[in-house]
């Protein structure tokens, strides 16, 4: 099992990198509201190619339906529990804000997640 992991360069930081895209996901970056004279105000979805790296992690699915294109982000709220889990937020033994200070200083830096 270890040289699978080793090939795929499975890591806590990456795992975290994943989670943390998610997390902070923001659906303004793949849908827009545009005015369009003579038919009002549309939903414009973003060009995949013009997504960060970041951005396309946290997408769980696009598809194309009747009523137009679907974007499905991933489950945010399950993505912040975990990295919380992660980093301690919410442990009974440690001072809540202690935990989330120390989240905090690392989402600000990235350094814990970009690996």
């Amino acid at each position: 099992m270890n040289g699978v992991c080793e090939m795929r360069k499975i890591s806590r930081k990456r795992i975290l990198a994943e989670i943390a895209a998610i997390a902070f996901s923001d659906f303004t970056k793949y849908v827009n509201v545009e005015d369009v004279p003579g038919e009002g105000q549309i939903l414009a979805v973003t060009d995949s190619k013009g997504l960060s790296r970041d951005s396309k992690r946290a997408v769980c699915s696009i598809k194309a339906g009747t009523k137009g294109i679907e974007v499905k982000l991933h489950d945010k709220l399950r993505a912040l529990e975990l990295l919380g889990r992660a980093y301690g937020a919410f442990a009974a033994d440690e001072d809540g804000d202690e935990a989330t200070d120390r989240l905090m200083k690392l989402l600000e830096t990235g350094e814990d997640f970009n690996g």
